[in-house]
């Protein structure tokens, strides 16, 4: 039947009064029957897609340009805030798991420190690691509530035991397994070492978390010490899975960072999901900047190390994140409207609160990569 004999709609059954249904807007003729129009069907939705993600690209280089015209309600011209964000999401850290890779132990800690990468025994490993865990115990006791304090030292807890494992694993492919003790050889077989954190004993305490937070993080900092204890030696795997948990982590961050501009804009009477528009496009365009600090890690690796476009690859990853900053201050002054003083008194405090949300995200992610190997 060709398209010229059909005289209502397909899909709502209205009365055709052209090449498009009035009331739906689906077209008549139809790709299933013509192999013409499926292929016409796919070019026009793709350069359809196309057109608007380039515009959105665009104007999001213009700080605050995207998020005043969308809550103007030019809308149509710009992919929406939520699927701009997914679509950069996944194609960030997809590109960036495909650049970025490491070389060696998954910890390393500075030669200064516990210097396990100098140390021939594994006693010694162990004793260095142990005294290197009380210190770390007694700072967590000293910081008691402090917000941003424990969790940091919850991450050093963990590479501590990540560092220490990736040097005992080192020493034992070093030495011959006959020549080791049974004891030993039973430990290089997946047995826990000694001497190493009980979470039973010494449970994660973050002051100014509730009970119930704590035992998760003892939980799964627990079973990420058992996968460094058997993965720390493999630093490109834990790089992987820290990658792979941290949209998650960033998914959780942006509806939080729009409740910090709904607190501190509250005259400015945006509804809530305003802010989240403005949060979403802001974190948007920071994946933006990730992805393109990933493809110039990737054109850096693709050249001899010390050429000029290796340096020039560096130089561009580091003027990318100075301007970063630069943009979020010059995006919300845009979108907000008020006074220079204000807007720069509120940016410093969003921003410290919020530099203390990502600490925790990342040792989130850290954990949670650990956790799932």
């Amino acid at each position: 039947m060709g398209a010229h004999t059909i005289t209502h709609c397909e899909n709502c059954q209205a009365p055709l009064q052209g090449a498009f249904c009035h009331a739906c807007g689906q077209p008549v003729a139809s790709p299933v029957r013509h192999a013409a129009h499926a292929i016409e069907d796919v070019f026009e939705s793709f350069w359809h897609l196309d057109g608007r993600v380039f515009r959105t690209l665009r104007d999001l280089l213009w700080p605050g340009r995207v998020a005043l015209q969308y809550l103007a309600g030019h809308r149509v011209r710009y992919i929406a805030p939520l699927r701009l964000f997914v679509i950069l999401s996944l194609l960030t850290f997809f590109v960036g798991k495909l650049a970025v890779h490491a070389d060696g132990p998954a910890f390393q800690l500075d030669p200064g420190d516990t210097r396990f990468g100098q140390m021939q025994t594994v006693a010694e490993v162990e004793q260095a690691r142990d005294a290197a865990l009380r210190s770390i115990g007694e700072a967590e006791q000293q910081a008691g509530g402090t917000p941003g304090a424990s969790p940091a030292l919850v991450v050093l807890r963990t590479q501590v035991q990540g560092a220490a494992a990736a040097r005992i694993a080192e020493l034992r492919q070093q030495a011959p397994a006959a020549a080791m003790p049974p004891t030993t050889q039973s430990r290089q077989k997946g047995v826990t070492l000694d001497s190493e954190w009980d979470p039973a004993k010494d449970p994660i305490r973050v002051g100014w978390l509730p009970g119930f937070a704590n035992r998760w993080l003892t939980d799964r900092a627990a079973k990420a010490q058992r996968n460094i204890t058997t993965m720390g030696s493999d630093g490109d795997k834990v790089l992987q899975a820290f990658m792979g948990a941290l949209p998650t982590a960033l998914f959780v961050l942006v509806p939080v960072f729009a409740l910090l501009l709904k607190l501190f804009y509250l005259g400015s009477r945006r509804l809530y999901l305003e802010h989240l528009t403005v949060a979403l496009y802001s974190h948007a365009y920071m994946l933006l900047a990730l992805l393109v600090s990933f493809l110039l890690v990737a054109l850096g690796n693709a050249f001899a190390q010390g050429s000029l476009a290796e340096a020039f690859s560096r130089l561009g990853i580091v003027a990318l994140w100075c301007w970063v900053p630069v943009y979020l201050l010059l995006m919300q002054k845009r979108v907000y409207a008020q006074g220079w003083l204000a807007t720069s008194l509120k940016y410093l405090v969003i921003g410290s609160i919020y530099l203390l949300l990502v600490a925790f995200a990342a040792m989130y992610a850290l954990l949670a990569g650990l956790v799932g190997m």
